[in-house]
């Protein structure tokens, strides 16, 4: 084989998959070390290697990302360290032959360097520098360093492997977020020119986020990289189903991204997390045999900036008028829509889309609280900036996972006194699924625990009984499940929500009003108000990045259908959710629909506007 320096540019080659997931999937008993395995169950691994090869992978990574000191020492392996890295190396070597190179794969710490964490820099390139060393001693034909999150830690580890292993190609490839940003901050371009300056020989994205995801933020900037460019997303966000991650973007899925990449000019590609030796040989016909394509610049879209009007004077719960949506819940049909929080301090777009939406007869809306544990900023902050500059009600969507018991009733104390008359008591996704996954996740109470806080508050009690004063009024509103396999099932956990003092109830997005009618109906027997959830589709890409990337999404395929075989996709989506709010606003049971936009604010506002001309000619 000629070296893979040569190869790469001219050819698109195509690489394995998660190595990780699909131990951890074959062999629970290695926790959440599968490195270990490369001693302990070498056919495992040797399996998982030699099935990404007969796959068509034409690069296999060694199972040994996280084999450095740190990481080792937790499962106490700190010892083991170089034949762990040694093995890994060897294992998938043996797997090869002649059919593909091997990287040696080099991960980060595992622990945050100073300020925010306890290690040294003078430490971290130590680390770096005994694992590299470990990994190259084995004659791996690059070295791959990857899912780095921080651009600073990965210059120290790029510097250990220059130094170290001079003669080997490094390949250094970040972690990165829908915001074009690492987990860290860095974005990702000028992160990517600094790697490269500092003698990377070709550069990557991986994990995080999706190929939706990976694709957004690569294609206006791969243009402006001058080395190979590697490609290895991972299989969407993953769910969490009885303790375990579950990745659910199909191979097919990947496949058409495969053909995406190698369209911009990517020299590699292959999965991260949630990846298997199905989704590599579905993009092989995608991949192999393709020569190198030229890149083409794309701009980034630029951001419109406003600023922000005055506050506007806080009275106390006690003082304020009914809002619309407190006055006709359970007595008339409502329509709440959701806005999303910024993912930094710039609110201007929310803000017009609250505008937008009050301006087309919106009752409420709906803000949500790190959704997918991931960074936003504050809901009761932004539920506040938009009561100041509208007359809409909010519904704060609160979640228990980054607030214990004290956090949890400060924030909605808070939260009362800034003019919130709604709340969506909500468990939350765990931390480990999002930006930041050596958060701790809290988890003091439940939702149900939540609901009986907020009732408590409501009586001018704290959840230990104690006085708080003046009373909270807040409408407190539950998430249930309207197309659960078993509704007694799901009709029980309701009834824990509805003892503890829940108001109304919220549902995730259905496409078929027909297929929750059973539960509108026990629901209409209880007279007790349910907002439909209705998530409207932008196109038959987004139908299809939600269903294959989403946790919990699922879109019907008739519904996908209808979408891609629409020449006005934007049209369309509008139309599906039109026809689901008449349709609702007619059925027993439904007090009202949550519209789910995206942050299409303009196009939840033709949906309101028509359904609202559509109802008044009825």
């Amino acid at each position: 084989m000629q070296p893979i320096s040569s190869r790469w540019s001219t050819d698109v080659l195509l690489a394995d998959g998660a190595m990780g997931t699909l131990l951890l999937e074959r062999a629970p008993a290695a926790t959440t070390c599968v490195e270990r395995l490369n001693l302990d169950h070498r056919e495992l691994v040797a399996r998982a290697h030699a099935e990404y090869v007969a796959a068509g992978a034409q690069l296999i990574e060694s199972n040994t990302f996280a084999a450095n000191r740190l990481k080792l020492a937790a499962h106490e392996l700190r010892e083991h360290l170089l034949e762990i890295n040694t093995a890994g190396v060897r294992l998938a070597r043996e797997a090869a032959g002649d059919r593909a190179y091997v990287a040696g794969s080099i991960g980060p710490l595992g622990a945050l360097m100073r300020p925010l964490g306890v290690v040294e820099h003078g430490e971290a390139s130590e680390v770096f520098a005994e694992h590299i060393a470990a990994v190259a001693g084995a004659a791996p034909d690059l070295l791959l360093l990857e899912t780095f999150g921080s651009v600073e830690e990965a210059l120290l580890a790029l510097a250990e492997a220059k130094r170290i292993a001079p003669l080997l190609p490094v390949v250094v490839s970040l972690s990165v977020l829908e915001d074009g940003k690492t987990p860290g901050g860095d974005p990702l371009l000028p992160a990517l020119r600094r790697l490269r300056a500092e003698g990377a020989d070709a550069l990557g994205v991986n994990c995080a986020v999706g190929p939706q995801g990976v694709y957004d933020v690569l294609a206006p900037v791969i243009a402006h990289i001058d080395v190979p460019v590697f490609v290895m997303p991972n299989a969407g966000y993953p769910h969490r189903i009885d303790d375990r991650a579950v990745y659910q973007s199909s191979p097919e899925y990947f496949r058409r991204f495969a053909h995406d990449f190698v369209a911009i000019g990517a020299n590699v590609i292959g999965g991260c997390c949630g990846t298997t030796p199905e989704h590599i040989a579905a993009m092989r016909p995608e991949v192999e045999g393709k020569r190198a394509q030229p890149r083409a610049p794309r701009a980034p879209a630029g951001v419109e900036e406003r600023r922000p009007p005055e506050a506007a004077r806080v009275v106390l719960p006690s003082q304020r008028a009914l809002t619309a949506f407190e006055r006709r819940l359970g007595s008339e049909f409502v329509t709440t829509v959701e806005v999303s929080p910024p993912r930094g301090v710039d609110y201007a777009a929310a803000i017009a889309g609250a505008k937008l939406l009050e301006a087309a007869g919106a009752d409420a809306v709906d803000i949500s609280d790190n959704p997918t544990a991931r960074l936003r900023m504050s809901s009761t902050a932004l539920a506040h900036l938009i009561m100041r500059e509208t007359k809409l009600a909010t519904i704060l969507h609160f979640t228990c996972r980054d607030r214990n018991l004290l956090g949890l009733q400060s924030e909605l104390l808070g939260a009362a006194a800034l003019g919130v008359t709604a709340i969506l008591a909500l468990t939350g996704d765990p931390s480990n699924v999002g930006d930041f996954p050596k958060a701790t996740s809290v988890f003091d109470v439940t939702s149900v625990g939540l609901t009986e806080i907020v009732n408590s508050l409501n009586h001018g009690k704290d959840h230990a009984g104690t006085d708080v004063g003046h009373p909270t009024r807040f409408r407190v509103g539950v998430a249930v499940n309207p197309l659960a396999r078993d509704l007694d099932v799901e009709f029980k956990k309701f009834d824990e929500k509805l003892a503890a003092g829940a108001d109304f109830a919220m549902t995730q997005p259905i496409y078929d009003v027909a297929a929750i009618k059973p539960f509108l109906d026990r629901m209409a027997a209880l007279k007790f108000p349910v907002l439909v959830g209705v998530l409207l589709l932008r196109s038959y890409k987004n139908a299809e990045f939600l269903h294959n990337e989403v946790p919990g999404m699922s879109v019907p395929e008739h519904v996908r259908e209808r979408m891609r075989g629409a020449k006005d996709q934007r049209g369309e989506g509008i139309a599906l959710a039109h026809d689901l709010l008449l349709e609702l606003a007619q059925t027993p049971g439904a007090a009202g629909a949550y519209i789910i936009p995206q942050d299409r604010y303009e196009m939840a506002a033709e949906v309101l506007t028509q359904s609202k001309r559509a109802q008044a000619t009825a």
